[in-house]
């Protein structure tokens, strides 16, 4: 509802320049449930780097972190003109002037009807493009590789197939992590 409540339409793109805590799965299903498109910027990249992948991307909204591994990715980005970047929200650490905390951002949502979010579910189709993955650009500019909901189901069930996962079994995910705290 909050992304909603902040205008984004079907289509639109929201990146995200985050390591992984769990604002950012709840922002990935929240801006796809808007009918948004998600664009994940590399938290090693630096601020070029994501400007480039924000402009080409055309993101609207950028959720971003400050403070991890020493980084102020907001100031990061002072230099680089956004064209189309309308808004950024901040999950954790300082929010800077201009800037959006996480708490605000959800706090906007209870503005919008939940009814709303069902709507925007249930106009979604396989076809719908539900995120945009860039390359690492190491022959050249970075070119975004772009996905649609049906693929990614695809993907998933081709891959659970080939290992045999079932319904009820459970799997081990286990991901390179680095503890991410800013009091």
């Amino acid at each position: 509802r909050a992304f909603i409540a902040a205008g984004l339409q079907p289509g639109d793109r929201v990146a995200i320049w985050s390591p992984n805590v769990w604002e950012w799965v709840v922002a990935v299903l929240g801006l796809q449930s808007a009918g948004g498109v998600v664009v994940p910027i590399n938290t090693r990249y630096k601020g070029h780097e994501a400007g480039y992948l924000l402009d080409r991307s055309r993101a609207k909204v950028l959720v971003t972190v400050n403070g991890f591994l020493g980084n102020d990715y907001p100031a990061m980005l002072a230099d680089h003109e956004l064209r189309h970047l309308e808004r950024t929200v901040i999950l954790r650490g300082d929010v800077p002037v201009g800037a959006q905390s996480w708490a605000d951002f959800l706090a906007g949502g209870d503005a919008v009807d939940p009814s709303e979010v069902d709507a925007r579910v249930d106009a979604l189709t396989v076809d719908d493009v539900s995120d945009i993955l860039f390359t690492s650009g190491t022959t050249g500019n970075p070119k975004g590789a772009v996905c649609t909901h049906g693929q990614v189901v695809r993907a998933f069930a081709d891959w659970a197939a080939v290992i045999g996962l079932r319904h009820d079994d459970r799997y081990l995910v286990p991901l390179a992590r680095r503890d991410f705290s800013i009091d």
